[in-house]
Formats: structure tokens, sequence, C-alpha cells
């Protein structure tokens, strides 16, 4: 079935119904390159307690846990569906108490001060109804002295791509950048990725793509 701009940006938003199913495999796949960056970026180290906002599928679960001994993941989601179908495929995981997928309103992190280790985020900061209140609330439940990638593609990039039109806010790394100076987050990398993607209607781009790195530190009484 053919989606339009509309339906192709609800369901990068919120994967849901049939459609969403296939959404988030392809995202999963297509956006390989761009995750793998993001992990590598924050570091991953045996021990980790990690979260990911926007866990998608949970398609590359397998992946994450093999990058350090002894770790520990937590994936959060908006869409009820990415949630389901992350616990079903991820079974083996979950009952060795190795990972949990939980849902989310998009906004507060149902988690204690200082719950995690690393936290990533790839391709939701478009999303996020409130950017500076999402990187405190990250900030909030990260350990001191302990890291954040956030990655995502800038605004040149996406405003060429038409469902960018429908409910995305676009930014700049140096927009992010701005907000985090506002609370205890300092910014360690900002680094750059280039790698080749199919687009909605079929066509090959070359995309770029910025991951932020955050280390949370104590802020001054």
């Amino acid at each position: 079935m053919e989606l339009s701009s509309e339906q192709i940006a609800a369901q990068l938003r919120c994967p849901h119904d049939e459609a969403g199913v296939s959404f988030g495999q392809v995202m999963n796949l297509r956006n390989l390159p761009q995750i793998a960056g993001a992990f590598a970026a924050v570091g991953i180290e045996g021990q980790d307690r990690i979260l990911e906002t926007g866990c998608g599928d949970g398609g590359l679960l397998g992946y994450v846990l093999s990058l350090a001994e002894n770790v520990h993941y937590t994936g959060l989601e908006i869409s009820p569906l990415m949630q389901q179908q992350a616990q079903a495929f991820n079974a083996p995981f979950i009952a060795a108490n190795k990972a949990e997928y939980r849902l989310y309103d998009g906004r507060l992190l149902p988690f204690e001060n200082g719950a995690f280790h690393k936290a990533v985020s790839v391709n939701t900061v478009y999303f996020w109804e409130d950017a500076l209140e999402m990187l405190a609330e990250t900030c909030r439940v990260l350990q001191t002295g302990r890291r954040f990638c956030l990655s995502f593609c800038e605004k040149d990039f996406m405003k060429r791509l038409p469902f960018a039109e429908h409910g995305f806010t676009l930014y700049d790394a140096a927009d992010i950048r701005r907000l985090a100076e506002k609370i205890p987050f300092r910014c360690l990398a900002e680094t750059r990725s280039r790698d080749w993607a199919v687009s909605k209607s079929g066509d090959l781009v070359r995309r770029e793509c910025v991951h932020l790195v955050f280390e949370k530190y104590e802020k001054a009484v």
C-alpha cells in the first residue's frame, strides 16, 4: 500500500497497525549505520546499565548486548506495537534478565534518579514535545559522570524530505547544544557520519547524521 507523506510521518513518530510492523523492521535495517555509530560514540562498557529511548522493535538487541560484558539494556517506546514486537522477539534475553522493554508517554522517564550509566536516542528528537524537558529527564536518570548520545539528521538534510513537513521539529547540533547548557550536561563530542540511505520514494540518498555525546556533571550548589 502506497502511503502519503503524512502517513509516513505518523508511522515514523509512532509505528502502528500492520504497516507499523514493516516500518519497525525497515527502520532498524536502514538506520543500522547510524544506530551502531551512536552506541560506539557513547562507549558501552562492562556492567553498564543502558537506556535507549525510541528503541523500535528491538531487532538490534543482540548487537547491543554484545558490545561489552554483563550489560543490561532498557528500551523505551511510545508505540505499544513496537514494545510488543520487541518483547516477543527478545523473550530469551528478557527471561535471562538482560533486557526489558517499557512504554512511556514521550516526556517523563519512569525511572529513579541515576538509574543508568549510558543512554542513547536515535532519530527521536524530531518528535519531542519539549526538547529541553527531554534532555533534562535523560540527564536526571543518568549517574554523574555518565554519558548520553543523541543522534539525528540536521535541518539541511531533513528539509528535503517531504514527510518532515508533518509534525517534525528540526534541529541543528548547535540548537541542542544551546539547550543542554541550561542543565548539567557537558558536550564532550560532536561527530558526523555519512551513509547511503533509501528514501521512502525508493531513491538513494547520501545521508549525514550528527552524534552529540553529553556527560552529566555535578551541578554546583
